[in-house]
C-alpha cells in the first residue's frame, strides 16, 4: 500500500499531545506544527486516525505545500496537479479556504475561488469533462490553509470534523470541546484504573470522553461516515476490514468510578442523555451537587479531579474570584489528595488562589478555547 504525505488539524495548543496520541494509533512518526500535525503514511492510517483519534479535528491528504505571494501562485499550483485519480466525473466537489496570513493580497473566498477554477479547467482538459460545484454537500472537499506565506493544499478525508461527537444529543450553552476534554484528561494523568470526578460537568463531556478512553471506544467509528469513505481512490473491503478490527478492540466490558456532576438539574438531565447516547451509561455516575459545597456531599476521594469552570461570562458569575476561591477551599477540605485540572481563561488569578491554598501547580499550558485564550492548569496538594 502506498505512502501519502497528510496533515491532520487540531486545537491550538495542544498540537504534542494529537502527535502523540496519532502516533500510539497508527505507529509511524508524527511532527507536530502550529494547529496541525505532518505525518507519512498509508490510507490504512488515515482511516484508523479518523476512527480512533480523540484530539484530531480533520485529516488531509497533503497535495502540495509551497510558498505563494500572489492569487497567480495559488492558481498556478492548483493547475499543476492531477485530480483525475482523486475525483470521479459524476462527483461533485467543493474548495473551503482560510486565510491566517493579512499579508497576502487576496482573501479567503478568492482563494477557494481561484482553486476551484484551477480544478475544474484541469479536469476538463484532461477527460473532456466538467466538474460540478456544490457549495453545501460536495462528495469531495479540497482545503487551502493559507499561513506565513505558504499553502497547504489538502483532500479532506473526515467531512464534518471529529470534534462534533457521536453522542451530542444534548449541548451546553457553555460546553467544552470533546478534543479539549480529551486532552485535559491525558494531562492529568488519569489511568484506566483510577477514578475521576467533573463538579461541574455541564452536559457531561469530560466524564463522558474519560469513559470512552476506559472502554477504548473509537469516537470516528461510531458516526455514520467519513468522507474518506466517499473517495475513488479507496478500497472499501479494506476499510470494513479496519472497521472489524477497531470494534474488536472495544472493551464495554471495562469500569471504573466516573462520576459528573452539576447544580443545573437541566444540565444533569441533558448528560444522562449524552452518556446514554455514548454508551457508557454504565460507567458514569451522575448527581445534582454544589461545586461550592463539595466537602459537604463528597463521600469518596476521587484519584482525579477534572473540569471546566465558569468563566463568568455565559454563566453569569458576578465575582469569579470568590467564587474559584471557594471552589478551590472546598476541594481542598473533601478530597485533599485528588489531582486537579481545570481550564480557565484567568490563569494569574486562579494559579494565585491554588498557591494560597497550598497546591502545587505540576503543568500549565496555554490553548485556544474557540476563539478564547484559555490555560489548562493541574494541581496537587
Amino acid at each position: 500500500m502506498p505512502y501519502f504525505e497528510w496533515f491532520a488539524t487540531t486545537v491550538t495548543g495542544l498540537e504534542d499531545l494529537a502527535a502523540k496520541e496519532v502516533e500510539e494509533i497508527a505507529g509511524i512518526p508524527v511532527y507536530p506544527d502550529v494547529g496541525k500535525i505532518f505525518f507519512k503514511g498509508t490510507v490504512e492510517h488515515a482511516a484508523l486516525i479518523n476512527y480512533s483519534s480523540t484530539m484530531i479535528n480533520r485529516v488531509y491528504l497533503l497535495l502540495a505545500r509551497e510558498k505563494v505571494e500572489t492569487l497567480e501562485d495559488l492558481c498556478s499550483i492548483a493547475r499543476r496537479l492531477d485530480y483525475t485519480w482523486i475525483i470521479d466525473p459524476c462527483q461533485t466537489f467543493a474548495v473551503k479556504a482560510e486565510r491566517h496570513d493579512k499579508r497576502l493580497p487576496f482573501t479567503s473566498i478568492d482563494a477557494a475561488g481561484s482553486i476551484g477554477r484551477a480544478i475544474i479547467e484541469n479536469f476538463r482538459t484532461s477527460t473532456n469533462i466538467k466538474l460540478k460545484v456544490d457549495l453545501d454537500n460536495p462528495e469531495v472537499e479540497f482545503f487551502c490553509l493559507l499561513r506565513n506565506s505558504e499553502i497547504l493544499l489538502g483532500l479532506d478525508t473526515t467531512g464534518e470534523s471529529l470534534h462534533r461527537r457521536y453522542y451530542r444529543v444534548y449541548t451546553h450553552r457553555a460546553g467544552l470541546q470533546p478534543t479539549i476534554a480529551s486532552a485535559m484528561i491525558k494531562i492529568s494523568g488519569w489511568r484506566r484504573n483510577e477514578s475521576l470526578l467533573d463538579p461541574m460537568c455541564g452536559s457531561g463531556t469530560i466524564p463522558i470522553e474519560a469513559a470512552i478512553k476506559l472502554k477504548n471506544i473509537p469516537p470516528g467509528l461510531m458516526r455514520k461516515e467519513i468522507r474518506l469513505e466517499k473517495l475513488k481512490f479507496v478500497d472499501i473491503n479494506m476499510l470494513k476490514e479496519l472497521k472489524k478490527k477497531t470494534k474488536e478492540c472495544i472493551n464495554l466490558e471495562a469500569v471504573t468510578d466516573i462520576v459528573g456532576s452539576d447544580i443545573s438539574p437541566k444540565s444533569i438531565e441533558g448528560a444522562k442523555r449524552n452518556i446514554e447516547a455514548a454508551g457508557v451509561a454504565d460507567t458514569v455516575e451522575l448527581m445534582i451537587r454544589d461545586c461550592l459545597h463539595i466537602d459537604r456531599w463528597l463521600t469518596w476521594e476521587p484519584t482525579h479531579i477534572v473540569t471546566n469552570p465558569p468563566y463568568g461570562v455565559r454563566m453569569n458569575v458576578r465575582d469569579i474570584v470568590e467564587f474559584y476561591r471557594r471552589f478551590v477551599e472546598s476541594i481542598g477540605k473533601a478530597s485533599p489528595n485528588s489531582k486537579l485540572t481545570i481550564i480557565v481563561s484567568k490563569p494569574k488569578i486562579f494559579t494565585s488562589i491554588l498557591k494560597e491554598k497550598n497546591y502545587r501547580i505540576t503543568s500549565s499550558r496555554e490553548t485556544m478555547y474557540g476563539r478564547l485564550r484559555a490555560t489548562i492548569i493541574s494541581s496537587e496538594k
